[in-house]
């Protein structure tokens, strides 16, 4: 899979870990990129990246949404999204908090 550099903005190569390529490109791919990352690594392992990291992220909640929605079809009901979403963070959260303890 070629990548371009700019989905990796904050390295100054393009990392080999799996689990920061799908992240960064979930987060600042196009729709082709996102389709050849889920072909490359599958939908459950970018699904489990994408709850892992990305949905604790309130900043980017329209893109969550989007992914949610159009990428790993959780629901086609709005509300059910939300909700969705609302569990995963409160969870990482949760997660987050008995780690650092």
């Amino acid at each position: 899979m070629k990548l371009p550099k700019k989905y990796f903005p904050s390295y100054s190569e393009i990392p080999n870990n799996p689990n920061i390529i799908i992240e960064h490109v979930l987060r600042y791919g196009d729709i082709d990129d996102i389709k050849e990352l889920i072909k490359e690594y599958g939908l459950e392992k970018c699904r489990e990246i994408w709850e892992r990291t990305l949905i604790p992220d309130a900043r980017i909640y329209k893109l969550n949404f989007f992914l949610a929605k159009f990428i790993f079809k959780i629901s086609e009901n709005d509300k059910e999204i939300e909700e969705f979403i609302k569990i995963q963070s409160e969870k990482n959260a949760r997660i987050r908090r008995i780690l650092n303890e």
